[in-house]
């Protein structure tokens, strides 16, 4: 599988480089960036991307619309990578977060997006290598502190999404990304239609949405949002 590969000193965004040019690119593309000066993650927030400390990437391809479960395979290939160079221990949180030793080390942000009739997945992932400070909006981030080459890392995830995509294997993913899955056990809270809840993680669905317990033994099922865990249980 050939991969067009672009690399930039800086630049605001990967993914928004990625959604701009996908009509021109020849594909699969693989952007990286040295250093985002407006990375991008979920629900709007951004992505603390400084120079020559981390991943910064995006996979552009064209989408497989009979394969669901592009961001839970984006995950499981970037902790098969991390370990493929000796970092052991990474775990995910549901739904697109790899964390170290309790910190976020990790995010992923998938967009699917048309251009002139074609449809179009983009995967931006954003690795903390070597970062050592954080603002404070970033949260409970970390390092996974090993001085990766960036590229060579991006190429390996790359790969192993993309092959993915082209056979995927639901069984497998959805086996891994459970296994890897931190939460699993632990009390969280999260908030449906305004209203706060709190409840046990149970594991996953076939379609990796979040199964939850409450105190009530009501089950719940999660397909996006945010959860926070609880502390001390």
């Amino acid at each position: 599988m050939k991969i067009n590969k672009i690399h930039f000193d800086s630049i605001d965004s990967t993914n928004n480089y990625a959604r701009n040019t996908a009509g021109k690119l020849a594909l699969p593309a693989l952007i990286t960036a040295a250093e985002q000066t407006k990375g991008r993650g979920r629900n709007g927030k951004s992505f603390y991307s400084p120079a020559n400390t981390g991943l910064y990437m995006t996979v552009l391809f064209k989408a497989n619309e009979n394969f669901g479960l592009i961001t839970p395979c984006a995950a499981v290939c970037v902790c098969e990578a991390l370990r493929e160079y000796g970092a052991y221990g990474c775990r995910i949180k549901w739904v697109n977060d790899i964390y170290l030793d309790g910190k976020k080390i990790c995010g992923i942000l998938t967009e699917r997006f048309s251009v002139n009739s074609e449809v179009y997945t983009s995967i931006g992932i954003g690795i903390n290598l070597t970062t050592v400070s954080f603002p404070e909006e970033a949260g409970p981030a970390g390092s996974l502190g090993k001085d990766i080459p960036a590229q060579e890392l991006a190429e390996l995830i790359a790969w192993k999404i993309l092959a993915c995509n082209e056979n995927p294997d639901r069984d497998r993913i959805l086996r891994q990304y459970e296994a890897a899955l931190f939460i699993k056990g632990k009390t969280v809270t999260f908030i449906i239609e305004g209203v706060k809840h709190r409840a046990k993680v149970t594991g996953i669905n076939e379609n990796c949405n979040l199964t939850l317990t409450d105190d009530e033994g009501n089950e719940h099922v999660l397909t996006s949002g945010e959860i926070s865990i609880v502390i001390n249980e």
